[in-house]
């Protein structure tokens, strides 16, 4: 058993943010997203993957990759005037990440619900690595 159950299980100290566990993030349907990223011209895609993910190596158009592992240093880099929308591989990262930008005052629109992999399922336009902006 990983994560936070085996952290529970061993008994390790844990910390619960209150702040952090009320923010409610919204999904947003593949398709919605899709409608989204063609009609507003100001959204800001952050993809929270971690760098050396394997799976599912396909993007939105236009997302830029601050992974959840560096985003506490690296979140200054990400413009606070535009909308953003934030995806991941399978929706494992993006709510984390979606939370943590709203903290530190984004205006987060939401998560894709299902990730890249609901949203390849959907069979919706997609980008390599090499098409997205560094």
């Amino acid at each position: 058993m990983g994560g936070i159950p085996g952290w529970r299980n061993h008994r390790y100290p844990m910390t619960v943010n209150k702040e952090y566990s009320k923010i409610k993030v919204k999904t947003i349907k593949p398709e919605k997203a899709l409608a989204m990223l063609d009609e507003e011209t100001d959204l800001f895609i952050v993809d929270a993957r971690p760098p050396d993910f394997k799976k599912i190596t396909s993007f939105l158009k236009g997302s830029k990759i601050h992974p959840l592992m560096t985003l506490a240093e690296n979140y200054h880099t990400i413009p606070k005037d535009r909308k953003i929308i934030v995806n991941d591989g399978f929706m494992r990262q993006s709510q984390v990440a979606a939370k943590f930008l709203i903290l530190k005052g984004y205006n987060v629109v939401g998560v894709v619900k299902g990730g890249m992999s609901r949203w390849l399922e959907e069979g919706l336009p997609s980008v390599s690595r090499e098409e997205i902006s560094p």
